[in-house]
């Protein structure tokens, strides 16, 4: 039986030994490694940071017992060692978002024909040295190697020897491997060493290394989506019941409530910070407010939250307003607006 932290190193190796080993041994690392000629990868997938896509971890840059994210936070496990870029559900893969190129290169390895699913202890097994899933690793210029991992079975429309320019498609968006929700996870290694693609550092250095992009190897608009704040709403909702966060990430957003019905307001939220909170105001369809509520403040930060509010029941069908604010530090980080149509039970 894997223990945490061994599944926790797994993450943070996701697969290497079976993509990259063969690429480490044909450089040279010693004299190379800390070259500062300048990159301008691109994001690794095409879509729009905090709305249709969303940063749930990053590189752990510290190599103690603690784990830093490149920003000096804690978007990051011990020992990961890349960029998780999400989409919300396990539904969302079928709307076919693109993995893409950071650069240039030439396709070195490939992997598919893993299945799409979230991973538990269960599937352990099927995975062990194949925690990537399905991925590609491309070689660009000066010793840079990427790697894209969890890409969606059957998706990837590249092969070895292939040459790629930046923004050229790879494949999609998955959840093969060892993925606890749909993702792509970027990797960078320059001559065999893992960098941080954006301080443009070698990781394991320590927190002195997080907070100053100015050596990025992202270009200026995907270095500032980067920079930004990984805290962000994923999904809202009214629903009869609160919902739960396992079943939100295989199955999306419950159905609305009927009329009748309890209206319960729910948010699911990913890097939430200490001391966080929601407000939630419901209305009905006359504009009439039935709930108005702060939550309580987080005492410590969740990578991963559910809030839910409510209970009054919905008297009459129709149009129902829900407005969700996440507040943090006194200013509002992130929010959201939704129409939800309630009906009658029969329908």
């Amino acid at each position: 039986m894997p223990t945490a932290k061994s599944l926790r190193a797994a993450r943070g190796r996701c697969g290497l030994a079976m993509l990259v080993s063969s690429l480490v041994g044909a450089v040279s690392i010693a004299s190379r490694a800390e070259d500062t000629s300048s990159f301008n990868l691109g994001l690794p997938v095409d879509c729009v940071l905090g709305e249709t896509c969303f940063v749930q971890q990053m590189p752990d840059v510290d190599p103690s017992d603690q784990a830093f994210d490149p920003l000096c936070g804690n978007a990051t496990y011990q020992g990961h060692d890349g960029w998780d870029i999400r989409v919300r559900s396990l539904k969302d893969i079928a709307r076919s978002m693109p993995v893409i190129a950071t650069a240039d290169g030439t396709v070195a390895r490939v992997r598919d024909g893993m299945v799409d699913r979230i991973y538990d202890k269960a599937h352990y097994g099927a995975t062990a040295g194949q925690e990537c899933g399905n991925g590609v690793v491309v070689e660009h210029a000066e010793g840079l190697v990427s790697q894209y991992c969890h890409l969606k079975k059957g998706s990837i429309v590249v092969r070895p020897g292939a040459h790629v320019k930046k923004g050229d498609s790879l494949g999609l968006i998955g959840s093969s491997g060892l993925a606890e929700f749909p993702h792509v996870h970027l990797s960078v290694r320059r001559y065999g060493r893992p960098i941080e693609p954006l301080t443009g550092r070698p990781l394991g250095q320590g927190r002195q290394a997080c907070g100053d992009t100015e050596g990025s190897l992202f270009e200026p608009a995907a270095r500032n989506a980067l920079s930004r704040s990984a805290s962000g709403i994923l999904l809202a909702g009214l629903a009869p019941s609160p919902p739960e966060i396992a079943s939100l990430v295989r199955e999306g957003s419950p159905p609305a409530p009927k009329s009748s019905q309890p209206l319960i307001a729910w948010v699911w939220a990913i890097n939430v910070e200490a001391g966080s909170f929601f407000r939630m105001r419901i209305v009905d369809r006359d504009g009439t407010t039935l709930m108005n509520l702060e939550t309580k403040s987080l005492e410590k930060r969740k990578a991963n939250y559910l809030a839910y509010a409510g209970g009054k029941l919905a008297q009459r069908d129709g149009e129902y307003g829900l407005k969700v604010d996440l507040i943090a530090g006194g200013m509002t980080v992130a929010s959201t607006t939704l129409s939800i149509l309630v009906t009658r039970q029969s329908e």
